[in-house]
C-alpha cells in the first residue's frame, strides 16, 4: 500500500504558505472585509478538497482498486483541453475590459483564478456525467 506522507507534507506546506500570505495580506493592506472573507473561503475550499482527495485515495487503495484509472486520466486531458480554449476567451475578455481594472495585479489574479476555476468545472462535469466523447 502506498504511503501518503509526502502528499500530506506537501499539502501542509502549501497550507502554511497560503496562511502566511493571508496573514501578511491582512496585516499590511487595509482591505475590505469582503476580500478577506473571499480569501479565507478559497483557502478553506482548497484544504477541504486536498483532504478529501487523500481520504478517497486511501479508501480506494484499501478496497484494492487502482489509485487512478484510465477514465480519470482521460477526464483530466479532456478538461485541460477544454479549459485551455475557454481560458483564451477569458483572457480576451480581460484584455478587452482592462480599463475596468485599477491594478494589473487584479487583472492577473482574476485571469489565473478564472482559468483554474474553468478547469475545475470541466473536470467536475466530465467526472459526473462520464461523457468524454462528443457524438
Amino acid at each position: 500500500m502506498k504511503n501518503y506522507n509526502k502528499e500530506i507534507a506537501f499539502g501542509i506546506a502549501l497550507l502554511v504558505i497560503f496562511a502566511g500570505l493571508l496573514f501578511w495580506f491582512i496585516s499590511t493592506a487595509t482591505q475590505s472585509g469582503l476580500s478577506i472573507i473571499i480569501a479565507l473561503l478559497i483557502i478553506l475550499m482548497g484544504v477541504v478538497t486536498f483532504v478529501l482527495q487523500i481520504v478517497n485515495k486511501q479508501r480506494d487503495l484499501e478496497a484494492g482498486s487502482p489509485a487512478e484509472d484510465e477514465f480519470s486520466k482521460l477526464a483530466k486531458v479532456y478538461a485541460g483541453s477544454r479549459a485551455f480554449i475557454y481560458s483564451m476567451y477569458l483572457w480576451l475578455l480581460i484584455f478587452v475590459f482592462n480599463s475596468a481594472f485599477t491594478k494589473p495585479q487584479t487583472m492577473l489574479g482574476i485571469g489565473i483564478l478564472g482559468s483554474a476555476l474553468i478547469y475545475g468545472l470541466w473536470l467536475f462535469y466530465f467526472k459526473t456525467t462520464g461523457e468524454l466523447y462528443e457524438e
